[in-house]
């Protein structure tokens, strides 16, 4: 009876770890890419270049990150935003409708984007994971202004050409 009881209380202990472990793991992709798209919301740059992941465009693997030191890296993305801000682009609102998982662990959050450039409103959906901590922005494509607020780093960035 003893041991009935204690494999009951090991079970009891150990079981409700394992499910919150995918519960805060959730939570926390969700506050730091909420994190991120806020601070693109209130223009609050700072906070967007140190919440999101960096990696170079120039055929590495993006994993490797950026050969970029944090002060060119900002600099970088600075130029970036003064791209988007010349074609008038602005994030208006953003929603996280899914949480994706692959292969059993990896989680991926499915985003529907509101953005508006030059007085015109659109909607895209993109997919973002948070690698070391930081918003890795993924998928789709749809926006042709993505990789200008993203974590790209290491491509040419035209002259501003106003649409």
């Amino acid at each position: 009876m003893k041991k009935i009881i204690v494999v009951i209380l090991l079970f009891l202990l150990i079981f409700p770890r394992f499910l919150f472990t995918e519960y805060f793991a959730e939570r926390d992709m969700k506050m730091i890419t909420t994190k991120y798209y806020q601070a693109l919301i209130d223009e609050d740059y700072a906070t967007a270049f140190e919440t999101l992941y960096l990696y170079d465009a120039n055929g590495r693997h993006p994993v490797d990150g950026t050969m970029l030191s944090e002060q060119e890296a900002k600099e970088f993305y600075m130029k970036k935003i003064a791209f988007l801000q010349a074609q008038q682009y602005k994030m208006k609102n953003f929603e996280i409708t899914k949480i994706r998982y692959e292969d059993g662990h990896t989680a991926f959050l499915e985003m529907k984007l509101e953005v508006e450039q030059s007085g015109q409103r659109f909607e895209y959906a993109e997919t973002v994971h948070v690698w070391e901590g930081k918003v890795w922005i993924m998928g789709e494509e749809e926006d042709p202004f993505t990789k200008y607020r993203d974590g790209r780093m290491n491509f040419d960035i035209p002259e501003a050409p106003v649409y």
